[in-house]
């Protein structure tokens, strides 16, 4: 068994699995009150049952309520943002310092033949164990 593709695979977990530990403990509180901020303009608003004053009352919050949409965007972008740096800091890691050969057992499109046996890029490995475990590093609070 050829322990390159671990290689690459595990430093893929590692770095999406350090962009989870910043979500989970700096993005997701302040998304969470946010969110609640949010919430609490809109339940305000619910419970005017005039429509005129309801207008008004939109009118009046509607600054605050971009305000705060602004700053939950803001912190999605962030976590995005960081997910790109991390996944070029990988990419350097892969390309620069991790160049083992990584065999496969059969030819596709993808493989190249060397001394009758089948290389698959460390590149192309990466990016899909990176894709796989992206899901864990791109969480969002459940109530957006």
């Amino acid at each position: 068994m050829n322990l390159g593709i671990f290689y690459i695979i595990g430093i893929s977990f590692l770095l999406n699995f350090l962009m989870y530990l910043e979500y989970k403990f700096y993005l997701l509180n302040k998304m969470n009150i946010t969110i609640e901020k949010i919430k609490e303009y809109e339940d305000r608003v619910i419970k005017i049952s005039s429509p005129k004053r309801r207008d008004k009352t939109l009118k009046k919050i509607s600054k605050e309520v971009d305000y705060y949409t602004g700053k939950l965007r803001n912190y999605m972008f962030i976590q995005s943002l960081t997910l790109i740096f991390v996944y070029m800091v990988g990419l350097f890691i892969i390309l620069d310092f991790i160049n083992v050969p990584v065999y496969f057992p059969y030819s596709i499109p993808l493989t190249i033949t060397y001394n009758g046996k089948y290389i698959i890029s460390n590149l192309f490995i990466y990016i899909l164990s990176f894709l796989l475990f992206t899901p864990l590093s791109l969480r969002r609070p459940k109530t957006i």
